[in-house]
């Protein structure tokens, strides 16, 4: 199975300054590059992101630094990244690293795009 077999990056819709993307699959070394070049796009149009993961059904390390990166990029350029509808096996991941601090979180895809349009 190829990376792009493993993963589905889908960008659900583009409204303003901001941005919502949908992720399926395994987020790992192999499919973090694609994600994190997904979401270049994004940071480059000047908007900001919410980012659904829902659909994942495994969360590696890779996937992690991938995630804190974005956190990291996207505050650079005066930005933000807000994670949505964690799956079971992202907040798992979420919760045994202890990365809420870090990662702003929403449970639904709508209070993460409230939270990032005022």
């Amino acid at each position: 199975m190829s990376p792009v077999d493993s993963i589905e990056i889908v960008v659900a819709s583009t409204s303003g300054r901001v941005a919502l993307i949908r992720v399926h699959g395994r987020l790992d070394a192999e499919t973090a590059p694609a994600l994190l070049d997904r979401c270049a796009a994004i940071q480059a149009n000047g908007q900001n992101l919410v980012l659904s993961l829902a659909g994942v059904t495994f969360l590696g390390s890779s996937g992690v630094g991938a995630l804190l990166a974005l956190v990291e990029q996207f505050q650079e350029q005066a930005g933000q990244v807000h994670f949505v509808a964690l799956s079971q096996a992202a907040r798992a991941v979420v919760d045994l690293l202890d990365l809420e601090p870090y990662m702003p979180i929403h449970a639904t895809e709508e209070e993460g795009l409230r939270a990032l349009e005022r």
